[in-house]
């Protein structure tokens, strides 16, 4: 009988690197956010994070290249919590208010690199970045309505690829309103609100959604 292989556990020095580089995106993020991508160097980033400009380029080779790592750190992380919160929640109201929530508060909680998506983002050179970043939101609604349909929640003739799409337009939406500080609503608010209208578009009307476990927000009106 086969034994499964040990997992390697990492090495002090991948440890450390792996940590340096966190530390490196963290100092960036800040100052792309403070600054502005176009008016920030490599050193202005290298001085946020108490480093040698030289240390920064031994682990990323322009700013260019820091944005992007960040963005698929920042999409790790919010993988990893989505798979988490949704974990043992069953039910299509349930699941669609946890997958709704959770990426209307991972975001609030990274304005700055949000706002770089709306800029930075958009520019050519990262363009296919941000629309694979799309297409994964879109993925992740899509398997949450594929559920409902296997269950037998979602009739068979409900186009999930574009409610899937109008889901994602609309949390966007809410997101951008809330950056832009043109609403005082909360992301969780705002979350209950798209899942009520997405369930009326599933002739699913009246389903009382309970409350999820929010994560620390600052600032929970700005």
């Amino acid at each position: 009988m086969s034994q499964a292989t040990p997992s390697r556990r990492p090495t002090r020095r991948e440890l450390l690197t792996g940590l340096r580089r966190q530390e490196i995106l963290a100092a960036a993020i800040h100052v792309f956010g403070k600054k502005g991508f176009a008016a920030t160097c490599v050193g202005d980033v290298a001085r946020e994070a108490k480093l040698a400009k030289g240390t920064v380029y031994l682990y990323f080779d322009s700013k260019e290249e820091i944005y992007a790592a960040a963005v698929r750190a920042a999409v790790d992380r919010l993988h990893a919590l989505a798979a988490a919160r949704l974990e043992g929640v069953e039910g299509l109201r349930q699941r669609l208010s946890v997958a709704i929530t959770v990426r209307m508060e991972f975001w609030y909680q990274q304005l700055n690199l949000y706002r770089l998506l709306l800029t930075v983002g958009r520019e050519a050179q990262h363009k296919r970045q941000t629309h694979e970043l799309m297409r994964a939101g879109h993925a992740f609604y899509r398997s949450i309505l594929q559920a409902g349909r296997d269950t037998g929640e979602i009739a068979a003739g409900v186009d999930l690829d574009t409610l899937a799409w109008a889901i994602l337009d609309m949390v966007r939406g809410c997101n951008e309103r809330r950056m832009d500080r043109l609403t005082r609503r909360t992301p969780q608010q705002d979350a209950e609100a798209v899942t009520g209208f997405v369930l009326q578009q599933l002739d699913l009307p009246g389903s009382a959604v309970a409350a999820q476990p929010a994560l620390q927000s600052p600032g929970a009106h700005a």
